[in-house]
């Protein structure tokens, strides 16, 4: 046997077990930036897939604005046609039909392409915990804060007193831990096991 032939051995005299990369889509050892699909979001090791960069908070906030302006603006003109032609009960169906829009609306989009309106116009694109698509679930739980600006337009002062002040500190707690994140997760990315939003 010659002597490239031969095993390097260990302190102990036993062969060495060649390293193996993390993950089933590494593109390298010891890259930081290679994917890992065991890492977990809030473990210390949340993946980033090779060749991403973590979207910054400022075009989340933009490509958000976007989405309300294709979506959330005619769904309140429904809810302002509904209170007006029916009242109360046009405001509780208007809120309703506000509510599904803009989480149906992020949830199939996401699911189907990574992208909303507002993420595609701003190159950004969300990636779910294996680092594909989001699945349904996944979208729609990220997503699943749009209920709460759907709970504040009930015609109940004290709802919409209490949903707003959740709303508002579910803001605040998703915009700090974006900040906060070496990967840019927020509070809404975790309840989804661990989604993320890059720039492509």
């Amino acid at each position: 046997m010659s002597e490239k032939e031969k095993p390097q051995r260990g302190k102990h005299g036993r062969p060495r077990k060649k390293n193996k990369p993390q993950g089933g889509k590494a593109s390298g050892a010891g890259n930081p930036h290679a994917f890992n699909s065991d890492a977990a979001y809030g473990s210390g090791k949340s993946y980033l897939p090779s060749g991403h960069t973590p979207a910054d908070l400022l075009p989340r906030l933009a490509a958000r604005v976007i989405d309300g302006l294709f979506v959330g603006v005619p769904a309140l003109l429904v809810y302002r046609v509904l209170v007006e032609g029916l009242g109360g009960l046009g405001a509780v169906l208007g809120a309703l039909i506000y509510g599904l829009t803009l989480v149906a609306y992020a949830t199939i989009l996401e699911a189907g392409s990574g992208q909303t309106i507002g993420k595609r116009m701003l190159g950004l694109q969300v990636l779910g915990p294996n680092g594909g698509f989001p699945t349904k679930s996944e979208a729609f739980r990220r997503n699943s804060f749009y209920v709460l600006q759907a709970v504040v337009m009930l015609p109940f002062w004290l709802v919409q007193f209490l949903a707003l002040a959740v709303l508002l500190a579910v803001f605040i707690s998703i915009v700090i831990s974006i900040e906060r994140s070496p990967h840019k997760q927020g509070r809404h990315d975790e309840v989804a096991d661990g989604t993320q939003v890059v720039r492509v």
